[in-house]
């Protein structure tokens, strides 16, 4: 008797891929690994995707929220290209950053008040991406089409940005020096580690008492200090 396709099972699939893939990377990944994981056997994985391509590309459309209840089962690898653009136009979709986007305006006055609005702006996406974030920070040094987006439109950019803006915040003029671009990517990390990945310490690591608050504005006083005194020194 032929096994029958459920679309709750393609979501099964989905979060057990998101999982191993995020816990494992790419290549260590097995087909099996991720049966496993969605309590089913290979041969039934093999019914919903064609290869560990196609299960990865499984993983990237259930964190971009794509529909998974239209694909055509099995689902096969459509290159990793498209893979990594369906996820480059989700990131741009998502970006919620206007207190960045009204600083980098020409005439924009920006104050210490501003890169702490920053700060809150950017802890609220990446906690809200959080699992997508994880999977492709995971990964994406195994995949070349992803690692050239991660260094480029997720890091390099917003870093350079942020640099720009915190000149502006300490009434600098010229161009941000390399400290203080290291200053920026710390800062992202400063707000990254509050918004994300402690969430995903063991429970002896957690801090007693701490609210998602107390959280998010300590992130963002942190970041907005390590800008402005960055800046202040360019």
């Amino acid at each position: 008797m032929a096994r029958k396709k459920t679309p709750q099972k393609v979501d099964d699939i989905a979060e057990a891929a998101i999982a191993c893939f995020t816990d494992l990377g790419v290549r260590r990944t097995q087909m099996a690994d991720v049966a496993k994981a969605a309590g089913v056997s290979a041969g039934t994985l093999y019914l919903y995707v064609t290869s560990k391509e196609a299960l990865f590309h499984l993983a990237i459309l259930k964190v971009c929220a794509q529909p998974l209840n239209t694909l055509a089962l099995p689902l096969a690898d459509p290159g990793m290209k498209t893979t990594a653009a369906i996820f480059s136009a989700r990131t741009a979709e998502v970006r919620h950053w206007p207190a960045l986007d009204n600083a980098l305006k020409p005439r924009a006055t920006v104050e210490v008040e501003t890169l702490h609005r920053i700060g809150e702006e950017l802890y609220d996406m990446l906690c809200e991406a959080r699992r997508a974030i994880w999977l492709v920070d995971r990964c994406s040094s195994e995949i070349p089409e992803f690692e050239e987006m991660h260094a480029r439109d997720l890091r390099a950019r917003h870093r350079d940005h942020l640099a720009s803006v915190a000149l502006k915040a300490a009434n600098r003029k010229g161009t941000p020096s390399p400290a203080l671009r290291l200053a920026a990517r710390l800062g992202i990390e400063i707000v990254a580690w509050a918004a994300m990945h402690r969430l995903r310490e063991s429970p002896a690591n957690n801090i007693p008492g701490l609210s998602e608050t107390d959280a998010r504005e300590t992130a963002a006083r942190s970041f907005a200090a390590t800008l402005m005194k960055a800046a202040e020194g360019n």
